[in-house]
């Protein structure tokens, strides 16, 4: 069963901009429309996944999908992939697990870890989207966050998830803005994220 009828059309019909400064120039702003960029579902693929809480009806919805993209610079708050790009997501993030010793990894690596799906990144960051497939934890979304090496829970599943960051809150929106920096090549200008508007009626401020 796909995902639920208002939940999808949440998700398709959302959009908003953000009101940004410019780094090292405050007095600079501009103004940066978001929207979610979803691919059409591939028929039969989701059946082929793990039967864990939400991952099929996930992607019985959505092949991709990219959620708060500038379309303009291609920078975006989270990278959700198509089933065909776990492998080399896979790749990238298991090297960062190479610096913890073996005697270490029961105190710093979770249990799920070795089975875990990377179903996704949070784009040019070097933090990716995890997804256990065993115990108790299936299911769930975690983020590794690598500069703290944190496993940080963001949803009970999939469509827990993306039903969540429809209505961020201050420190997700932060989280957002230390990653995103909407380069518009010739020019290298960086900008920093203020504040979040919506068609929700959401009206979100960074955390100081």
């Amino acid at each position: 069963m796909p995902l639920e009828p208002a939940l999808y059309a949440a998700l398709e019909a959302h959009a908003g901009h953000f009101v940004c400064s410019e780094i090292h120039n405050p007095k600079a702003t501009r103004t940066v429309p978001f929207c979610h960029r979803g691919q059409a579902p591939e028929p039969g693929l989701a059946q082929t996944l793990p039967d864990v809480p939400g991952l099929r009806a996930f992607y019985e919805s959505y092949g991709a999908l990219t959620l708060y993209l500038d379309a303009e610079s291609g920078d975006a708050a989270y990278q959700l992939a198509h089933p065909s790009e776990w492998a080399e997501l896979d790749g990238y993030f298991r090297p960062w697990l190479e610096c913890v010793d073996p005697d270490e990894a029961e105190e710093y690596l979770p249990a799920w870890i070795d089975t875990c799906l990377v179903v996704g990144e949070i784009p040019q960051s070097g933090n990716y989207l995890l997804l256990p497939t065993t115990g108790a934890e299936a299911g769930k979304v975690f983020e590794f966050e690598h500069d703290g090496f944190d496993f940080i829970e963001l949803g009970h599943s999939l469509p827990d998830f993306a039903r969540r960051v429809l209505d961020l809150n201050p420190a997700q929106l932060t989280a957002i803005a230390s990653h995103v920096r909407f380069i518009t090549p010739p020019e290298s200008r960086q900008w920093w994220i203020e504040t979040l508007h919506d068609n929700r009626g959401n009206v979100i401020h960074t955390a100081a």
